[in-house]
């Protein structure tokens, strides 16, 4: 073989790899670097408004709170009615439907869930609930955010790099969204696999990893290689231990799956209603009655519930009975109006005070452990996803010695909760989503 076929083929292998595997890779980064300052901003204005909310309730008149709250939550759920239907909600059943849909001939209707003026309605109207108190997350909104900006960027990219497939931006934008919410990089990676992708992960698997790990790189360089909860102290861990943790992980995931399915009646509900004035009605009878659940039963039901975590876990607080029943009214009710905002932060607080009111009842020797693995159960309950969920909480307060609990507490909630509850409340509001919109279509 002659130096210049040797030459030529070398020419041939740089060439592809750089076709390949680095321009292909370009818009992902790209559209990384704008989702995670995105994310940061976001989760920023956020936290902050939870703080405003918080004090606006406790300095205040109550005439003047009444009014803030009431107009706030109306506001979040009118907005959206009025300008981008899709951004109203968690966020989340937008992102998967989007993924199910056909990015080349449902480009109008992908654009109406994660488009950008959806993504901007979503901000808006997200932070004026948080403001008024609301009991939503970030985490939600982060990921239609991520994914919308994703999606957009590659729909520009595709004029120039032919082979890559719209869906994978939209994949990739929701792991690198969850990654960007809870500095959880590894997180993203399993919600990529265990629920956005499912069957066809291999199809895109580097660009889900690259996307994750930039966007993480980029959320730490702003705001620090931090735990999103910290690093909470654990007793060791005897046999009981473990007998109680299977315990509370099945009644707490039991509670993930009931939760996720009373609030599927609720969008299910809503949808029944097409009056503006009966809509409206609900949206201000909710919004009262979440006022009356903050002044008279616990403060503890504001906004996404990361500080009631902080609380439990660092500065020896106890859950009490109205605590969790102001948690789990909390999303409910925002529901039912109709507000912006995610379940996800809401559902790990839920998680959070059950663990701590049963450990206080039963069993208080580990106090902290079961709040970690209640918060894991009912989320595995919830979303059906309990690898997810254990490495959400594994990366969150980096806690190896209760690493065999955690996965134990995963494995039984999903276990149980699925003997009365087949789907999550993602799936069960995508495949209503996905039926209807068959129905419509022409036979």
């Amino acid at each position: 073989m002659t130096f210049t076929s040797l030459r030529q083929n070398w020419l041939n292998i740089v060439s592809k790899f750089e076709y390949q595997d680095t321009l292909r890779l370009v818009p992902f980064l790209i559209a990384s670097l704008i989702a995670a300052l995105t994310s940061v901003l976001y989760s920023q204005a956020f936290f902050w408004s939870e703080e405003v909310a918080l004090k606006v309730v406790e300095n205040l008149h109550w005439s003047a709170s009444l009014v803030l709250t009431v107009s706030l939550i109306y506001l979040s759920w009118y907005l959206p009615y009025r300008f981008s239907k899709q951004a109203g909600g968690s966020g989340i059943p937008q992102m998967l439907i989007a993924n199910e849909l056909d990015p080349a001939s449902d480009k109008t209707l992908i654009r109406s869930l994660i488009g950008l003026r959806t993504i901007f309605m979503k901000i808006i109207a997200s932070i004026a609930c948080v403001l008024g108190g609301g009991a939503v997350g970030q985490e939600g909104p982060t990921l239609q955010i991520a994914s919308g900006l994703f999606y957009r960027i590659g729909e520009k990219s595709t004029r120039w790099i032919q082979q890559v497939s719209m869906r994978s931006f939209i994949l990739a934008g929701g792991a690198s969204g969850l990654a960007a919410a809870f500095n959880t990089p590894l997180g993203g990676i399993a919600y990529a696999l265990e629920e956005l992708s499912k069957d066809y992960f291999n199809n895109f698997k580097t660009y889900v990893i690259w996307s994750v790990i930039t966007t993480g790189l980029l959320v730490q360089t702003f705001q620090g290689s931090y735990l999103y909860l910290g690093f909470p102290s654990i007793e060791s861990i005897s046999w009981e231990t473990y007998l109680w943790v299977i315990i509370t992980s099945a009644l707490t995931g039991i509670a993930g799956a009931s939760f996720g399915s009373v609030l599927f009646s609720i969008h299910k509900k809503r949808k029944s209603l097409t009056s503006f004035i009966k809509l409206s009605v609900l949206n201000v009878s909710c919004g009262v009655t979440f006022w009356l659940c903050i002044v008279f039963i616990s403060h503890h039901s504001i906004g996404g519930g990361k500080t009631l975590i902080l609380d439990l876990l660092f500065r020896d607080s106890s859950a009490e009975a109205k605590d969790v029943l102001v948690r789990l009214a909390g999303p409910l009710l925002m529901a039912l109006a109709g507000a912006a905002g995610g379940l996800f932060a809401p559902s790990l607080s839920i998680g959070a005070v059950m663990g701590s009111f049963m450990a206080q009842v039963a069993w208080p020797h580990n106090h902290h452990l079961l709040i970690l693995t209640c918060m894991i159960s009912f989320l595995s309950g919830f979303m059906q996803t309990p690898f997810t969920a254990f490495i959400l909480i594994f990366e969150m307060t980096d806690r190896h010695s209760a690493l065999f609990p955690m996965m134990l507490s995963a494995a039984i909630a999903v276990g149980a909760s699925r003997m009365f509850h087949k789907h999550s409340f993602y799936d069960l509001v995508k495949e209503d989503f996905l039926h209807d919109r068959q129905k419509k279509e022409p036979q």
